[in-house]
């Protein structure tokens, strides 16, 4: 069109892009501590966690120590009486795992997060180096408080044998339960992914860690042996202990045969995380 002299000049208008640049992997990091340290059930659990693991414990190993007959546990692992309250903690950490990837598909935001991210890899990997980060941290943190409120509970009956923290095994047993502790809720995080349904996921995740050493009581020795020395729940249960038990792999390479187990399950639900629709 011909403007008419005189008339004012147009204004050029240059066009507007439609996206905004890519996200970069620390831009996915921050977005993922923020939705996890925004929800408020992160915290309130990993305080029950806590609360499950020291206060059980504590009440455990004074019923223990206290009660008239000493049995011979509690003389020859203390350190397993002081971290029985963790039996508990460890499900509340993998219950934990579940519903941080799990909320996202109830409450439809994982179609927001992939929008942001179209990169579905990179979310998943950001998610679990936040959680996993926390997680060890925290899990540290409350083995660390457990064993010092045990250590002071045994304290109180001099005529057993309390154990130290610079004792043979005992620095590693406490860290390994720590170690043990994030790992459950990657456990949890990668049957979260995988199964997108809370109940589900949870579900599988007691069957893997509660339900094979009940199984294994039945079977004949020749395959309970072999299957509870690579079960990865129980040879990663090996770095918990300060002595090796009968038929079990040595505390790291059972710590590695769960990492490798946690592994594979993580990649498998990032392969379901590209593959399927949100």
């Amino acid at each position: 069109m011909i403007q008419a002299p005189g008339a004012p000049a147009r204004p050029t208008l240059s066009p507007i892009p439609l996206e905004g640049p890519a996200p970069h992997y620390l831009d996915t990091l921050r977005s993922e501590w923020t939705k996890l340290r925004t929800l408020r059930s992160t915290f309130i659990t990993l305080g029950v966690a806590a609360i499950l693991v020291i206060g059980l414990s504590a009440l455990i190993t004074l019923a223990a120590y206290a009660a008239p007959t000493h049995g011979k546990r509690v003389l020859t692992d203390p350190v397993g009486i002081i971290q029985a309250g963790w039996f508990f903690g460890l499900l509340t950490l993998m219950v934990l795992g579940v519903m941080v990837i799990t909320n996202e598909y109830s409450s439809g935001m994982i179609v927001s997060t992939l929008l942001a991210t179209p990169k579905r890899a990179r979310t998943l990997v950001a998610k679990i180096t936040v959680f996993s980060i926390l997680l060890l941290v925290v899990c540290e943190v409350i083995t660390f408080i457990n064993f010092f409120v045990g250590h002071a509970v045994i304290s109180a009956y001099p005529e057993f044998f309390d154990p130290s923290i610079t004792d043979h095994n005992v620095l590693r047993a406490v860290v390994g339960m720590g170690l043990d502790g994030a790992l459950a809720g990657l456990m949890g995080l990668g049957l979260g992914a995988l199964f997108r349904n809370a109940a589900a996921a949870i579900a599988v995740g007691v069957a893997i860690v509660f339900v094979e050493p009940i199984v294994a009581l039945f079977l004949p020795s020749s395959v309970q042996n072999p299957l509870n020395e690579y079960w990865p729940t129980q040879a990663g249960g090996q770095l918990e202990e300060v002595t090796r038990q009968p038929h079990a792999l040595t505390a790291w390479w059972g710590t590695g045969d769960l990492a490798l187990f946690i592994l594979i399950l993580l990649v498998a639900a990032g392969y379901a995380l590209v593959k399927r629709d949100a």
